[in-house]
């Protein structure tokens, strides 16, 4: 991934819009590359910053920004879990149909 893309990708990065790999791909890349995860930064503080000013609560930014980017690293980690239990699964039913037609041939 490149400078360019990441932030076009931080939009839908901070509205949780991004599927697994272009998570993956974002989250790394912020982590390699001062630059973007300075200009994370800054988008972030603007759309949260605002918000919170017009809510009136109080805030910590970079507290946030790191509990935003860790949940993100989590969702990711468990949609790759969900996604690794569907295939296997699925080797699982492919299996038992398998062994069902060959006892079902078995037995003629």
């Amino acid at each position: 991934m490149d400078c360019k893309e990441f932030q076009r990708m931080i939009p839908g990065f901070l509205a949780d819009e991004l599927d697994n790999y272009s998570l993956e791909s974002f989250l790394t890349h912020m982590e390699k590359c001062k630059n973007c995860k300075e200009e994370l930064t800054i988008q972030f503080l603007i759309e949260t910053g605002i918000q919170r000013l017009e809510d009136g609560s109080t805030f910590n930014l970079t507290d946030e920004l790191q509990t935003t980017t860790n949940d993100a690293w989590q969702r990711l980690r468990v949609r790759k879990r969900l996604l690794n239990t569907a295939f296997f699964l699925q080797i699982v039913v492919v299996a038992e149909i398998i062994a069902a037609i060959v006892l079902a041939i078995g037995l003629r």
